[in-house]
């Protein structure tokens, strides 16, 4: 397994010190990609983006799953759970590539949800809801909420019941319990699912490709560009760079992971 993991990492690292010129591959020496990384505006436009979609799209699946998994947990009825559950976790049953353009064809400007805007009232010209980072954030959170779920909802069964009976006997409130109590105790579940999502929406190709069109251009899209243009040393140094942006959440994470278990 180690083997598998090394052996790509160490074609990248072998080909991201050779150059590309005139369409071909030159097998010399030299750190030429790394100094286009690190000085060339344009892949800093890149990775910023890169970085500002997976962290809105973490913060807008942490807004939207805490409450579901919250929900799920909070459900007294084993058939309604049940229902409850598949309904959530039913995303993971579709292609990403069918779940992208379904919702390219609900955010577009003849889409579902611009019709139902406009029939209602809010709006009177259509949003522009994709070709831009809005919808490819809208459908990451629609692929990453499952994950997102399920890690809260395994720090929520966790919880032992008598704390929360004995801070509502106390008379603290709902709100109080839920901060003082609940919360605290879940944050284990809530810096995984941060962690899995962010992660996860470095890595997202399928998504931007479909719902940004073109305009949404994050490092994954230019590592696939490249390898289709056969540039390699691009192609190795971009992977390289996500590897290393993934490397340094994991860490980040499994340190606010061991503070929130402390």
């Amino acid at each position: 397994m180690t083997f598998l993991f090394v052996l790509p990492i160490g074609a990248f690292l072998e080909y991201s010190v050779y150059s590309y010129e005139r369409g071909r591959l030159v097998e010399d020496f030299t750190f030429k990609t790394y100094l286009l990384f690190l000085t060339d505006p344009y892949y800093h436009a890149i990775i910023f983006d890169t970085l500002k979609m997976a962290a809105i799209t973490s913060f807008v699946s942490l807004i939207i799953g805490y409450p579901l998994a919250y929900g799920l947990w909070r459900c007294r009825w084993p058939a309604l759970q049940r229902w409850y559950g598949l309904i959530i976790f039913s995303p993971i049953l579709v292609s990403v590539v069918v779940r992208s353009y379904g919702w390219s064809v609900l955010l577009s400007d003849q889409g579902a949800v611009n019709w139902t805007l406009m029939k209602l009232g809010v709006i009177r010209e259509p949003l522009e809801l994709v070709y831009n980072l809005t919808g490819v954030v809208i459908s990451l959170c629609h692929v990453f909420l499952p994950l997102v779920v399920f890690p809260i909802f395994s720090s929520l069964v966790r919880i032992d019941p008598a704390l929360r009976e004995a801070a509502m006997d106390l008379g603290a409130g709902w709100w109080t319990t839920f901060r003082r109590v609940i919360f605290p105790q879940s944050l284990p579940g809530v810096v995984s699912a941060l962690q899995i999502s962010f992660t996860l929406a470095l890595g997202a190709l399928v998504t931007p490709a479909v719902l940004g069109g073109g305009r949404v251009l994050v490092l994954p899209l230019q590592v696939y560009r490249a390898t289709s243009d056969i540039n390699w040393p691009v192609a190795s140094v971009g992977g390289l760079v996500l590897l290393v942006m993934a490397l340094i959440t994991v860490a980040l994470c499994n340190r606010l992971l061991a503070y929130s278990e402390s």
